[in-house]
C-alpha cells in the first residue's frame, strides 16, 4: 500500500478534501490537534475533566479567565506521532510531520494502492494542500 499525505493550514480546506476524497471512494485520516486531543485514552489521567454537561467554577470578581486547560502540547505531539508509526514511515519524516503538526499543521493521510495514488495527490493538491507527499 502507498501513503499519501497532504498537510493544510486551515480546517476548511480539510474539510473539503475529506468530501472530496470520499466522493472519489478514498477514506483519508484526518489529523489536527483538536481530533488527537478528543480521542479516548488521550485523557491525561493527572488532570481532572468535568462530568458531561458540567461547566468550570466562575468566581465574579476574578480578572484571571476561566479556561480548561488544555493537554500539553508536547504530549498531543506524541500522540500523533505514534498515530504515523501506524503508517510505517521513517523515523525522519516522522520528526519532520511532528514539527509541522506542533506549528498547527492540519494531516490528511490516505492509503491506496500505488495506481490510484495520482489519483489521491492531485484531489489534496487541488483542495488547498500545501504539500503532498507520497510514501510508498
Amino acid at each position: 500500500m502507498t501513503t499519501i499525505v497532504g498537510i493544510f493550514d486551515n480546517a476548511s480546506d480539510v474539510d473539503k478534501v475529506v468530501e472530496r476524497l470520499a466522493a472519489a471512494g478514498f477514506d483519508g485520516t484526518v489529523y489536527d490537534e483538536a481530533i488527537v486531543t478528543e480521542e479516548p485514552g488521550s485523557v491525561d489521567p493527572a488532570r481532572p475533566t468535568l462530568a458531561g454537561g458540567s461547566a468550570p467554577e466562575v468566581v465574579l470578581g476574578s480578572n484571571a479567565p476561566n479556561l480548561i486547560p488544555k493537554r500539553d502540547k508536547h504530549s498531543i505531539v506524541r500522540a500523533f506521532k505514534a498515530h504515523l508509526a501506524d503508517y510505517h514511515l521513517s523515523d525522519d519524516v516522522i520528526e519532520a510531520y511532528a514539527t509541522t503538526f506542533y506549528h498547527s499543521g492540519k494531516f490528511v493521510l490516505v492509503r491506496t494502492d500505488a495506481e490510484r495514488a495520482g489519483q489521491v495527490m492531485e484531489i489534496l493538491r487541488d483542495s488547498g494542500a500545501t504539500r503532498v507527499n507520497r510514501h510508498e
